[in-house]
């Protein structure tokens, strides 16, 4: 199989880094859970978190994904093919980058809260 080109690569970055920042919100709040400082607000974080994770970033990144798994199968049958979905991942990832990035910063903005809460 050819090397991954660096559009595939930015997306599986992208997707991997929400994925470990709801990992990490989640492994924050079981921490406080433990030590007998859950809270409501903090069940509304760990949930806003599980809904980019979950709801959010699949819906978005899906067409991404598709051209992702495209690229991947043609890549060995069809060159021209291959190249022509690597293209359209490419503009795609330009459309979705701005929105995912979006909503990583705020998957960041619940894991400040939630640490400045275990800080506590």
């Amino acid at each position: 199989m050819p090397e991954r080109p660096p559009a595939i690569k930015r997306l599986d970055s992208l997707l991997g880094a929400v994925t470990i920042a709801h990992e990490i919100i989640f492994e924050t709040r079981r921490e406080l859970i433990a030590a007998d400082r859950g809270t409501p607000e903090q069940a509304r974080l760990l949930a806003e978190s599980a809904q980019i994770v979950t709801v959010e970033l699949p819906r978005l990144s899906a067409t991404a994904r598709q051209l992702s798994t495209r690229w991947r199968e043609q890549s060995l049958l069809d060159s021209t093919g291959a190249e022509a979905a690597l293209a359209k991942l490419e503009s795609e990832l330009k459309r979705i980058e701005p929105k995912v990035d979006s909503l990583l910063d705020r998957q960041r903005e619940i894991a400040a809260q939630l640490r400045a809460m275990h800080e506590r």
